[in-house]
């Protein structure tokens, strides 16, 4: 086992051993599918198109929010070390830092994932009464929103890694939950968005890391899921990059500050 896969074992042992948290967290994501669901019943009869069924409304819920409370807040550990200067001693160890708190957060999402996936489905389809149409869309997305959130997982180190500039990645995390919500299509599809704001989402990693996965149990088509998994795996790679940059530059701006 590599040194990262070591990181991310020991993190998930970590991570399996908080269970309560983690029933929690399950225990959240079901309130927010009981308020939707009993909300879109009420919607549904007066819409049109791809929303109009509330039980696939409620499976992509379940899917856009399996992919945003299963991703841990890695920034936070990092901002953490940065703060207390915790970071100097970090850094002397023999792998990145910034690859080692990624591995870290793979580890604790491996666990959450599960759990959710296990649970919130089970949820899902109480609240949905039913499987989504075509239940071949739900195969998948929930692998789909594995990958996703692994992708959120990057954006997450790189809003760590602010900290070294900012002292406080908060903001940054913020503006990135915000961006989740629009560009993501977290509480609604983008498909019912102004076509202008649909075009502008698509050229974000959120549109990929929410609706992609969600409009899967909307509408199955194999070719959308191709589709997200192409986009999915670019992102992760091209944010990949980023974040290698941003860190070096981050090492930098330590050095010069006499960190």
């Amino acid at each position: 086992m590599s040194k990262y896969g070591a990181v991310a074992w020991l993190a998930a042992r970590q991570g399996f051993a908080a269970r309560g948290a983690i029933l929690g967290r399950v225990g959240f994501y079901w309130v927010i599918m009981l308020i939707f669901s009993r909300l879109w019943v009420a919607v549904a009869p007066e819409t049109r198109g791809e929303m109009g069924r509330a039980v696939e409304y409620v499976w992509y819920l379940a899917i856009t929010e399996l992919v945003a409370l299963g991703v841990p807040m890695l920034y936070l550990g990092i901002e953490q070390d940065v703060r207390r200067g915790d970071i100097a001693y970090r850094l002397g160890r023999p792998i990145s830092y910034a690859w080692a708190k990624l591995a870290e957060g793979v580890g604790e999402f491996a666990v959450r994932f599960t759990f959710l996936a296990t649970l919130g489905m089970f949820g899902a389809w109480l609240f949905a009464g039913g499987l989504p149409a075509d239940p071949r869309g739900l195969a998948w997305a929930v692998p789909l929103a594995f990958l996703a959130g692994l992708m959120m997982l990057v954006i997450q180190t790189m809003i760590g890694l602010s900290a070294f500039w900012l002292q406080d990645a908060a903001p940054v995390y913020w503006i990135m939950q915000k961006f989740l919500f629009i560009f993501g299509g977290l509480m609604i599809p983008l498909s019912i968005y102004p076509d202008w704001l649909h075009s502008v989402a698509d050229f974000t990693p959120f549109s990929a890391a929410l609706y992609g996965c969600g409009r899967l149990v909307l509408h199955y088509d194999p070719v959308l899921a191709l589709d997200t998994a192409w986009r999915l795996v670019a992102w992760t790679a091209l944010l990949g990059v980023i974040l290698s940059w941003v860190y070096r530059r981050s090492l930098t701006a330590l050095t010069v500050n006499g960190g």
